[in-house]
């Protein structure tokens, strides 16, 4: 069975690194979802945790692509 894995984690929406993360794997056609991103962005009007980060996550299968796009940002 393949699981989604958590690849990335970020404290808010406007962090370059989670635009660029998300623009390349969609270039590389590398499926993912992300969580708590709606949550977060609307946290000027609305009184969110401060603990909740925004995950990036992909499949299992396709760790190895993410790492070599993940070492490139970074």
């Amino acid at each position: 069975m393949n699981r989604l894995t958590t690849i990335a984690e970020f404290d808010n929406i406007y962090d370059v690194k989670f635009s660029l993360l998300k623009d390349m794997l969609e270039q590389a056609e590398i499926p993912y979802i992300t969580t708590n991103e709606n949550a977060r962005s609307v946290e000027l009007f609305v009184v969110s945790p401060s603990n909740m980060s925004i995950e990036i996550k992909v499949y299992e299968d396709k760790l190895g692509e993410v790492k070599k796009i993940i070492d490139s940002i970074i």
